[in-house]
């Protein structure tokens, strides 16, 4: 019984200690919430899910999505203090989205999108870390959720509302980003 709890006891504290970061530098010269980012590229694959009509023009494109991720996203880096200027020493981010639009029955209105990224960190051409997020969908607060949920239900929630995804997965990735470092 005692090698047991041994056991688990150690699997526990190494499951704790784990980071879902990849440092490629050790010890890694990045510093949580301090170390000042430049987004090199931003790169959206966009795919239109089940009941999706590629033709309909009301919803945006590849590219409006990319541009979108990308205004998001240096907006939420700049807010927290770590978007780099053009004076300083900068360390780029190459952030890929995988990005699945999901449609309600009949293609007009949208349920909550399926999303992946990757983010790697590089500093001239070495890579310094990186890290990923398996697919995942959009977890607003409870009670904004719940009136998200109330609209898809409704088939209510459309193109004008895809960019709220946009900035909540957008804010996620950048809450990511100022957590990697020592």
């Amino acid at each position: 019984m005692k090698k047991i709890l041994s056991i688990l006891s150690v699997l526990l504290v190494s499951a704790c200690s784990s980071s879902p970061y990849t440092y490629h530098v050790e010890p890694t010269p990045l510093k949580k919430q301090e170390t000042k980012y430049s987004i090199a590229e931003v790169n959206v694959n966009l795919t239109q899910g089940y009941n999706g009509d590629a033709s309909l023009e009301k919803f945006a494109t590849q590219a409006e999505v990319q541009e979108l991720f990308r205004k998001t996203l240096e907006s939420n880096l700049n807010d927290a203090g770590v978007l780099a200027r053009d004076d300083e020493t900068e360390v780029n981010l190459v952030i890929d989205i995988d990005y699945v639009r999901t449609f309600n029955h009949g293609g007009e209105s949208l349920n909550k999108p399926e999303v992946s990224h990757n983010v790697t960190i590089i500093s001239g051409s070495e890579k310094l870390a990186s890290f990923s997020q398996g697919k995942y969908t959009t977890k607003y607060g409870y009670l904004k959720d719940l009136a998200v949920n109330m609209e898809i239900t409704a088939f209510s929630w459309d193109e004008e509302d895809e960019p709220q995804d946009i900035e909540l997965i957008s804010k996620l990735i950048a809450q990511d980003i100022l957590n990697v470092g020592d």
